[in-house]
């Protein structure tokens, strides 16, 4: 069997990340000569990069979680996942989308098949791996939404199923997971004790989804403004603990990042909401996409990286260092940014607010690599001492 400790299957499981980040920023770059570019950069980033990110580290946090470390044996097939993942995100993004929205759908249904395994046999009971299983049973519905999408509906459906697409892929995948990560997650950021609202929160979260989705398929646009609105309401029944964690702790980027990323979507659900009450169902989709998505994943991943890696306290904290770098100006200059890029009304300011937005989240990958350096670094000393 090939090496499949902890760490090993951990660096080939995020290798694909690391990879549509990559491309990502390529495709950014080139996106005047790309057909149809906005549709593809919106795609390698929330399949390529969220749904892998979202694959590999609610795995691992289940096992954390739960106190259920898996069996190395087990490991082969969660990487057989992940490789079937990204086959069928390229199948997606190179035009064959029903057959890559059926490949994500089922390897995401396999992925939820084996945390529902995992936390029905767990000793131990937590919401977060809950909310992670909640969250992978909403992207095969979100991707067979697509695939439709791809195919064109009639009339008023187009929109309606692009609707339901949005609510169950940026509400219910992204958001559900991002409410069991960050239940945990945020008070270790500021270095407080957490306050346990994830389980009601994780509920209202689904359950406001569910309501969205069928209003959308509906086409009642009150329902669906109802739906968001419970949504919102798990949201802030989730952040007033984050509130307290931030007033007591200690700032850092991870623990910024994800706060501001938090007030973006509570802020884009509720404006959201509001626009559909007075009949306009256009979605906001670069405050949930940049503003939240996107920061949260910058935020959470300079925190988790280096813990995961390990090496002891002092290895940890000098990776952490890196990826704080700087802390204060990139959160300043990616949400102003977005303020603006959101505001402006001239096409040239609007581009470069979106590059002073986008830019202060890919500083990340340069940080990265010097934090993996510095992390190592001292963990090589220490094994020389």
């Amino acid at each position: 069997m090939p090496d499949m400790n902890p760490r090993a299957w951990h660096r080939k499981a995020s290798r694909p990340v690391s990879v549509w980040m990559a491309v990502f920023v390529l495709a950014g770059l080139a996106h005047p000569w790309l057909p149809n570019a906005t549709w593809l950069l919106v795609h390698i980033f929330t399949l390529g990069i969220l749904a892998n990110s979202i694959v590999l580290w609610s795995q691992n946090l289940t096992e954390r979680f739960l106190g259920q470390r898996l069996d190395d044996a087990a490991r082969p097939a969660q990487l057989a996942r992940t490789y079937a993942l990204n086959a069928g995100i390229v199948l997606v993004l190179v035009g064959a989308t029903w057959a890559g929205a059926l490949v994500v759908a089922v390897v995401l249904a396999w992925h939820a098949w084996a945390l529902f395994t995992q936390v029905r046999t767990a000793s131990r009971r937590h919401p977060a791996p809950t909310a992670f299983l909640l969250s992978a049973c909403c992207l095969p519905v979100g991707a067979l939404f697509g695939a439709a999408l791809a195919q064109g509906l009639p009339g008023p459906w187009q929109g309606a199923v692009r609707q339901a697409h949005i609510v169950t892929n940026v509400g219910g995948f992204v958001g559900l997971a991002a409410m069991g990560a960050l239940s945990v997650l945020f008070p270790a950021m500021w270095r407080t004790r957490g306050h346990d609202r994830a389980g009601l929160a994780v509920w209202l979260g689904l359950g406001g989804v569910v309501v969205a989705v069928a209003g959308s398929l509906g086409r009642a646009d009150w329902v669906v403004a109802a739906g968001v609105l419970v949504v919102v309401a798990g949201w802030v029944w989730l952040a007033q603990g984050f509130v307290v964690n931030a007033l007591r702790g200690t700032a850092s980027y991870p623990g910024l990042s994800a706060l501001c990323a938090v007030a973006w979507l509570i802020g884009g659900l509720t404006w959201f909401a509001v626009r559909l009450l007075r009949g306009d169902a256009e979605v906001p989709v670069l405050p949930l996409l940049v503003g939240f998505a996107g920061q949260l994943l910058i935020g959470t991943m300079s925190y988790l990286m280096p813990t995961t890696m390990g090496g002891g306290p002092a290895a940890v904290k000098a990776g952490l260092r890196e990826l704080n770098r700087g802390t204060w100006t990139r959160v300043v200059l990616c949400n102003a940014g977005l303020a603006v890029w959101l505001a402006a009304g001239s096409s040239l300011v609007r581009i470069a607010a979106s590059l002073v937005s986008v830019g202060a989240l890919v500083a990340f990958l340069p940080l990265l690599g010097r934090a993996v350096k510095a992390q190592v670094g001292v963990i090589k000393a220490a094994r020389r001492g």
